[in-house]
């Protein structure tokens, strides 16, 4: 497994968090060659640093973009976007080799919808869509559903969003690599917003830092758990 990364702009405010772009690429690959077992879950955990700030942002429902192709997710969310990218993926058909595909990644600002299961006890919360689209060997959608949640306890990290793969993609194969960009400017309230936003947490007197920009923890079908810790440096704005 090999993930990077890359915040724009280098330079950042040391304490108030200003609009950044974030660069990601991320491939899973088996030393031997052989096809790696199913992503059952994806954790990433953001810096503290680092915010996700979608007041007055318009969102997305799922059921608007599940099922769509690119186009119509777009025309029916494209005010809700906040990146969007390029995946590759094997699918899985019963009494068949893994068939390659590819297709097109977009990232929505969404909110959960309840469905009744929960005896009323749901509430609506905040969430990012990842809407994936491909047209071989036929044409099909999936969207997979990042909770967001706030950590506490002053740790390295301040964020939390997590999806269930299986739960998105079901038996269909899995996404094995991607290339996306997530950056979203906005005016709400008569001020210019950022979904991503980041600070540069150089202690007093240095101007540079290096930081864990992200931790993303992956579960494995086969019981398997790895953890990837991506460092990043920046320098502290004048």
């Amino acid at each position: 497994m090999k993930v990077v990364g890359q915040v724009k702009p280098y330079r950042l405010p040391r304490t108030k968090p200003a609009p950044i772009a974030v660069f990601v690429s991320g491939h899973i690959a088996m030393a031997d060659g052989t096809t790696p077992p199913q992503l059952t879950r994806m954790t990433i955990r953001v810096n503290r640093h680092g915010t996700l700030q979608s007041k007055g942002l318009p969102t997305c429902r799922i059921r608007r973009i599940q099922p769509a192709s690119t186009a119509l997710a777009l025309s029916r969310c494209g005010d809700a976007l906040v990146g969007s990218g390029q995946f590759w993926a094997h699918i899985i058909l019963p009494g068949q080799r893994p068939y390659p595909t590819s297709g097109r990644l977009l990232i929505f600002n969404g909110r959960s919808t309840c469905d009744g299961s929960s005896g009323g006890g749901c509430r609506p919360h905040s969430v990012i869509f990842a809407h994936i689209f491909s047209t071989r060997p036929f044409a099909t959608s999936f969207v997979i559903t990042f909770a967001i949640r706030r950590l506490r306890g002053g740790g390295p990290y301040g964020t939390e969003l997590s999806a269930s793969l299986p739960e998105a993609l079901g038996s269909w194969g899995f996404v094995d690599r991607i290339k996306l960009t997530l950056r979203r400017k906005y005016v709400a309230g008569g001020q210019r917003r950022s979904y991503f936003n980041a600070a540069c947490p150089a202690p007093a007197g240095f101007d540079r830092a290096t930081f864990s920009l992200f931790r993303t923890d992956f579960k494995f079908v086969d019981g398997r758990n790895l953890a990837l810790d991506l460092q990043k440096d920046c320098k502290v704005k004048p």
